[in-house]
């Protein structure tokens, strides 16, 4: 029987065009692009997962775990010494590990995070021209003083022990917070979070918009990935920048259409069942011995923090 099969269907890797026209390089740019929707969606995922463990943290009430979350915060805000935030830094780091949270995936959004936000932005702290005291490192000599608007930068340049303390407070400070605010969104189911801020009296229209935002964002990242998973399937010698750029519009306005009928059913579903204008969220139920128990444990740690 004769072979109907086109030749270029029975080669194994057919190759991808790669001339001038940039088809390889527009490949590749959309599926960097691609990758961010696929770890959005795995971190969304990888957080369910953890919420649902046994951990230290995981077993208590939604409420205690947020009301602890923003008296840490406000504690750390206050804190003004090295020790006191490094101390605050190890207490998470136990928390993290009681939590049976991997060390690694915490740290390893909080670490680029505090280099980007603490090290980078607070660097320049460091030089005597922002924090003027004892030099420690000498860094640019130049012809003398020279006046800037309403500054002058000395003649020397370099680090100072004032201006390191500055940048190593703030460094601490940020790290401490993103630790913190990281390990408590890995813990917490998101849904329970807005539920439990209903104790700070926000209102309950603003938390029902935050909960829809959420949703949506976890929705529209799975959308955008299933549509660019069968637009791959069926090409077969890739695609150039026209191209793409022709399929990127195309998708935004399609995505854009969906969200405004997925809120129009949205909206008349709600009324469906009795919407009148009025939003209500459902509160939880007492709390259990064990979460005032961890209550117990938790305002032990918040009280060692303001004290350290």
């Amino acid at each position: 029987m004769k072979n109907s099969i086109p030749q270029f269907l029975l080669l194994e890797n057919p190759p991808a065009p790669s001339g001038g026209n940039g088809r390889r390089r527009a490949h590749s740019l959309v599926d960097r692009g691609m990758t961010v929707f696929a770890g959005l969606l795995q971190d969304i995922m990888i957080q369910w997962a953890l919420a649902s463990r046994d951990g230290l943290l995981q077993v208590l009430d939604a409420r205690v775990k947020v009301l602890f979350w923003v008296l840490l915060l406000v504690t750390i805000s206050f804190k003004s010494t090295v020790p006191s935030l490094a101390g605050i830094a190890a207490m998470t780091v136990v928390l993290t590990f009681g939590s049976r949270v991997g060390l690694g995936r915490v740290y390893g959004k909080v670490l680029p995070l505090t280099f980007f936000f603490g090290v980078l932005l607070s660097a320049p702290s460091m030089l005597n021209i922002f924090s003027p005291g004892t030099m420690i490192l000498p860094l640019v000599t130049l012809q003398g003083p020279v006046p800037v608007l309403t500054m002058t930068i000395p003649q020397q340049i370099g680090i100072t022990a004032e201006g390191l303390t500055i940048c190593f407070r703030l460094v601490l400070r940020v790290f401490a917070s993103l630790s913190l605010s990281i390990l408590m969104l890995s813990v917490t189911p998101f849904p329970e979070i807005i539920r439990a801020l209903k104790l700070f009296r926000i209102p309950d229209f603003l938390l029902l918009i935050l909960t829809l935002t959420g949703k949506y964002i976890y929705l529209f990242a799975q959308t955008v990935l299933d549509m660019y998973r069968a637009m791959k399937v069926r090409l077969v010698l890739g695609m150039t920048n026209a191209d793409f750029r022709a399929w990127s519009t195309g998708r935004m306005a399609i995505i854009f259409r969906k969200t405004q009928l997925r809120a129009d059913d949205i909206y008349r579903a709600m009324l469906c069942r009795g919407f009148s204008g009025e939003i209500r969220l459902a509160g939880s139920g007492r709390l259990r011995k064990s979460d005032w128990a961890g209550a117990c444990v938790l305002a032990v740690f918040v009280l060692a923090a303001i004290l350290v």
